[in-house]
This record gives structure tokens, sequence and C-alpha cells, in this order.
């Protein structure tokens, strides 16, 4: 499971913004959004309120990019790291972006650091902390010439290899992080293999609509029988949205096709998925990656996951995500700010908020940051909000529109 992230230099991002999934110590809803692991208290959520253009989005792409640098090497050394780091101040153009993420993998705290620019990774460092021991290892510690874009690793005492460290070496390009380049080599470090296991299982790739066909992806999984038909069957029954079963079929020419079957006056009809409304169809979506999370320990950040949903299917969809998963994480954005009124629905470390600053830079704080005299225990925090005593809301001028000098003219002439 993820502790926290950090992001730097990244799209809207400039300075370092954490988001933190270690619960405080409000015991508020543990059992249904804390898990723990050894000394840690681990929650299962965190959703993110914030202005359109406020940012939002790119904290959910994050999560895509820091696997990408692990898991999907750069073919060769001419090749682009492709990201987008921050555009509204000229300084950071030759500026190095930072991820930082705090992970629990096995029996073992991680602490992972990469350092890179769209034409190498600069540097890089790995902490191993052991459940029950004082005190962290380093594992390892990479630097990149920038002139002679020639790498080296420093490895820790506990995990020096001098023919894993030779055979590595061979494919750390300046281009490709050290993951990456196990990704390349014939060696067999199972610790590293077990992180490279960990990310391609657990962190998702993020649910953004407008890059992807996730129904597309979801119907491949019941193809497939990753996803349990009956248990999926169900969910879509239990959403109120008319739907008895569905019918999955696949064939070589037109792919994978889906009709969901709706109750009628003389039983069941089915309808292809492309005339069902956008919220069955988003639910439908949604249904398939909730079975997934409850399936098997997952992360999955989800870009504005109230989008086509009756607000009641999205808290429907939350609660059931809550009750079901055991190890599994969503971090999502939302502009459904009425949950914010319901203090028997969240936690306030689970609520974080993306504001720009007057230099167009994202901050990201928590609703849990704010002390007593913003917020007790017994304040609405959905009127806090909506007062703008939290922020994140976006800063609106007056309705009436100026009219230009010919305007202003030709109505006087009249």
């Amino acid at each position: 499971m993820i502790l926290d992230f950090t992001i730097s230099n990244f799209r809207s991002i400039r300075e370092p913004q954490t988001i933190s999934f270690e619960a405080t110590k409000d015991t508020h809803l543990e059992d249904y959004y804390i898990v723990r692991k050894g000394n840690y208290r681990i929650l299962k959520m965190a959703v993110i309120l914030g202005a359109n253009a406020s940012g939002k989005s790119n904290v959910v792409r994050a999560f895509e990019m820091l696997p990408l640098l692990i898991l999907n090497p750069c073919e060769n050394k001419t090749s682009k790291i492709e990201y987008k780091k921050f555009a509204l101040d000229n300084e950071y153009a030759n500026k190095d972006s930072v991820m930082a993420v705090n992970f629990l993998c096995g029996e073992q705290k991680y602490r992972y650091e990469v350092h890179f620019n769209n034409e190498m990774i600069t540097a890089e460092s790995l902490q191993r902390h052991p459940f029950g021991e004082l005190r962290p290892h380093k594992v390892f510690e990479r630097t990149t010439d920038k002139d002679t874009r020639l790498s080296s690793i420093k490895w820790g005492d506990k995990f020096r290899s001098n023919a894993n460290t030779r055979d590595l070496n061979i494919n750390l390009l300046h281009n490709r992080t050290v993951f990456g380049a196990f990704m390349k080599s014939n060696v067999d470090i199972p610790w590293m293999k077990g992180i490279c296991d960990w990310v391609d299982l657990y962190i998702h790739p993020p649910v953004i609509s407008s890059q992807q066909s996730l129904a597309e992806f979801v119907t491949n999984k019941i193809a497939d029988n990753h996803i349990d038909r009956q248990l999926m069957t169900l969910q879509m029954q239990k959403a109120d949205i008319g739907i008895s079963e569905f019918k999955v079929e696949r064939n070589a020419k037109s792919g994978v096709k889906i009709q969901l079957v709706h109750k009628g006056k003389d039983g069941g009809v089915p309808l292809d998925f492309e005339d069902e409304s956008g919220g069955t169809q988003r639910y439908y979506e949604l249904s398939g990656i909730l079975l997934m999370l409850v399936n098997k320990p997952q992360l999955l950040a989800i870009d504005e996951l109230e989008c086509r949903l009756h607000p009641d299917l999205y808290t429907h969809f939350i609660t059931t995500f809550l009750r079901n998963t055991n190890e599994s994480q969503i971090v999502f954005t939302t502009h459904a700010r009425e949950f914010l009124a319901d203090k028997d629905l969240f936690r306030d470390d689970t609520v974080w908020f993306t504001e720009k600053n007057d230099e167009g830079a994202t901050d990201l704080y928590s609703l849990a940051d704010f002390g007593s005299d913003v917020l007790r225990d017994s304040t609405n925090r959905y009127n806090v909000y909506r007062a703008g005593r939290l922020g994140a809301v976006p800063r609106l001028e007056d309705t009436f529109f100026v009219k230009s000098d010919n305007e202003r003219t030709n109505g006087e002439n009249n």
C-alpha cells in the first residue's frame, strides 16, 4: 500500500506537493477506512476537491507517470522521457522533476525517489525499512553525469553484488531508472523483482475517460474471466438502473461486444451498450473496476468519479468500496462537494483540496490541516467550504457583460 506520494515540477505542480494516505489519530470510521499493517494505519481512500483547472487531474496523471518510469524503460539512448513540466515559470524549464513515494511491500517499508527530465534520469535513491527495525537501510543511490550521460550506482552494505551490479550497469542508460535497467537485464534480484511486480500489479493505470475506452477494458476482463460475471450482474442490479443481466460476445472480426439486458413487459430485452445512457455506461465501467479492487489489492486513481452519475449512485460506489475491500486504495477527483455535509460518510484526513496560487501553480492541502479556529467536530464542512473559508473554490467575478464602444454608440443612435 502507498503511504504518501510527493510530486514537483510536473504539469501544473511546481513546488513539492504531497498527498498522504497515513491516517491521523482520529478513530472516526476506523473500521471502514483504515488498514493496519505493522505499526502503520493506512487510509483506503483520498478524494480531491477543487475548482476547474486547479490541478486535480494532474495529481491523477502523476500516479500514471511513476509506474511508467519504473516498468517502461526507454528503448535506446535517443529516446525521450515524455511528460510536461511546469510551464508558467521559465526557471523550471531547466529544473528536474522529482517524484518520491513511501510504500509497503511485503513486510518492508520502502522510500523511492527519482529525479528526471525529458532527457535523462539524473538521480535515484531507494531505502528499505523492515518492520520491527529501528533504522532504514540504504539499498542504492544512482547518479548520472549530465555531460557524459554516464550513470553509476552505489549499493548499500546489505545489497552489494558485483555480478548484479555489472549486469545492471550494462543496461543502465541515462534515460532509464535502475528498475528500468532491471526490466531489460537477465539478472536474478528477488527483492527488485518483488518491487517491480508490486508496481505492476498494485498501481492500476488511472481512469481518465478522455484517454481510454474503459468499457472495452472491463468487457475484456469479463470475457477473460478476470471479473466474475455473477458478481458483476448483482452489482448492476443493486444500482437500480433496470439491468437484469448482460451478454458478452467475442469474435475475431468485431472484437468484444456487450449488451445489457433490461427488464421488459415480456421478459428481458438486450440493448447494445452504445444505446445506453451515459450514466448506465459509466456505472457498468465502474462496477467492473470495483470488483477488481475487491478481488485483489490495487491502487486506482480516478478522474471525476461522479461523472454522469446520480449523487446517490456515486455515494453507493464509495460505500461499497469501503465495506468490501481489504488493502485496495482509491484516489479520485470530484466536483460533488455535497458529501462534506455528511460527517458519517468521510474522515477529514481523506479530503484534499487543490488551489492555484497567484503564479498559476497547484497547491495541495488536506482538510485535516485546518485547526479548531476554522473547524470543530460539530462544524458542517460543506457550509464552510461553500463559504470559501477552506479555499479551493472558483474565484468568480460579476455576471455583467461589458459592451464595446461600437455597441454603446449604436445603442445611443437607436
